[in-house]
């Protein structure tokens, strides 16, 4: 009997230790694969994030850092998991460091890249500048609504450009649309009772500047007579 109770508890602990194995070895399988998952996520939306702004016209000019060595590392790993599954617990090189980690600084660092190149994007098409002359403009009566629509616009304009949009197609069709707007009020920005040549030198500055010519004595004498003066800067080049 006591024989007989002593192999039984053998096989017992026999079958306890098969079974902590294989869960042993399941932890492993599920760490290993939560890993994967996230980092692949990660990968995915970054390339989906690439695509979205390459096909808005936003380039990103990113380029991964060692991009075809982890994607030969990538494909080393899945021969050898698809020969033997276990070969995960003993892999040819560190998983977490030298894979795992460095793919993740790769979306990190693309990441990064995308928004500074949609933030650049809007820069470029909206250089605003300073809003000295707007704030000068609106203590004119007869200008103040045309400011306000312009300012409007820039704020909406820099609302875009503050971070990446989900839909960067739909983002430049909203920014086209305002910067329209934005010029249209410009262009609307006149007065019957303001000289022609005073409001032609004032939409000039709304873009590439007015040139020195249109600064008359008629414009000079206009804005110095209501302190405009200083809100207009000389630019050289």
């Amino acid at each position: 009997m006591l024989l007989e109770r002593a192999a039984d508890l053998t096989a017992k602990i026999a079958q306890y230790q098969k079974l902590k194995g294989a869960a042993d070895e399941s932890e492993q399988f599920h760490t290993r694969a939560d890993q994967f998952v996230k980092v692949a996520e990660r990968i995915a939306r970054v390339r989906l994030g690439l695509e979205k702004l390459t096909g808005a016209g936003v380039d990103v000019g990113f380029e991964p850092s060692d991009g075809a060595a982890y994607s030969a590392k990538a494909k080393t790993l899945r021969a050898a998991l698809q020969g033997n599954p276990a070969a995960i617990n003993d892999p040819p090189f560190d998983l977490k460091h030298e894979f795992v980690d460095r793919l993740g600084g790769i979306a990190t660092a693309a990441d990064q890249a995308m928004a500074d190149a949609w933030a650049a994007y809007v820069a470029k098409r909206a250089p605003f500048g300073s809003d000295d002359v707007l704030s000068a403009l609106a203590v004119v009566p007869q200008f103040r609504a045309s400011v306000a629509k312009i300012r409007r616009c820039r704020v909406d304009i820099s609302v875009l450009g503050n971070g990446l949009p989900a839909d960067p197609s739909a983002a430049v069709a909203r920014m086209d649309a305002l910067l329209k707007e934005h010029d249209a009020a410009w262009a609307e920005l006149s007065a019957d009772d303001i000289p022609a040549s005073v409001v032609g030198f004032i939409r000039a500055t709304a873009g590439a500047g007015a040139p020195l010519k249109g600064f008359t004595t008629e414009v000079q004498a206009w804005l110095a007579e209501r302190n405009l003066l200083t809100a207009f800067r000389i630019r050289l080049g």
